[in-house]
């Protein structure tokens, strides 16, 4: 995924630099990140010393980045970062520019409770946007000058488009493609054959408390 984005980034013809949010795998994850970094000039690991969530991974990365604009994606490669491209072609006329996955590539399982998050996430704020959880985003640098994210579960990708909106930032959804996930395994499960999988409680739980949170946020206006 790292050369992948040297070369997609490369190719823009534009200084950039890539972050590497290692949130306390136990993994090689910080070994392999490290040594790119001392490969190629320009990325950069940040480590948490114990797992903290997706959200406050995503809050680092921002908080790490010194450009004017910011792209945010999984590591998992179920996105094609050549896309990229795209999002960049047409970012001057968005603050914040979303994919949302033109034909999603997960287990049924996985579908089904993503749909009931979305079906969740419509009811609460009144709908607006296409699958609120996918991590492909380019943001202008200056929409987190005035938001602040404060989800640490995968609430954050849904902080990311309410907050803006609220702020009354320009905000575009573009289709982009989706692939079976070839690496890590997803928070909510503890365990995947097949179709079929063992759902954790605690992080549904978690998260279900994050939207609650984030509902009344907007109700009170602090963003």
């Amino acid at each position: 995924m790292v050369e992948t984005a040297i070369e997609v980034l490369s190719e823009l013809g534009v200084e950039w630099e890539i972050i590497v949010v290692d949130d306390g795998s136990t993994d090689r994850t910080a070994e392999i990140a490290r040594e790119l970094s001392e490969l190629h000039r320009g990325v950069k690991l940040v480590s948490h010393p114990t797992n903290s969530g997706i959200g406050s991974a995503v809050r680092t990365g921002i908080s790490s980045s010194s450009k004017t604009w910011i792209f945010y994606t999984d590591c998992d490669g179920q996105f094609d970062l050549t896309e990229l491209q795209t999002l960049w072609n047409i970012r001057e006329g968005a603050d914040v520019i979303s994919g949302f996955r033109r034909h999603r590539q997960d287990p049924l399982m996985r579908l089904m409770y993503s749909f009931a998050y979305n079906t969740l996430t419509y009811i609460f704020f009144f709908g607006g946007f296409k699958d609120v959880d996918a991590s492909f985003k380019l943001f202008r640098r200056s929409v987190f000058e005035r938001i602040s994210i404060r989800s640490s579960s995968s609430v954050a990708d849904l902080e990311l488009l309410l907050l803006p909106r609220k702020c009354g930032y320009r905000i575009r959804q573009i289709p982009v493609s989706h692939y079976p996930r070839r690496a890590g395994s997803v928070s909510c499960e503890s365990y995947r054959k097949g179709i079929f999988a063992w759902v954790r409680i605690a992080p549904i739980i978690e998260m279900f408390l994050q939207l609650v949170q984030l509902r009344l946020r907007l109700w009170r206006g602090d963003v």
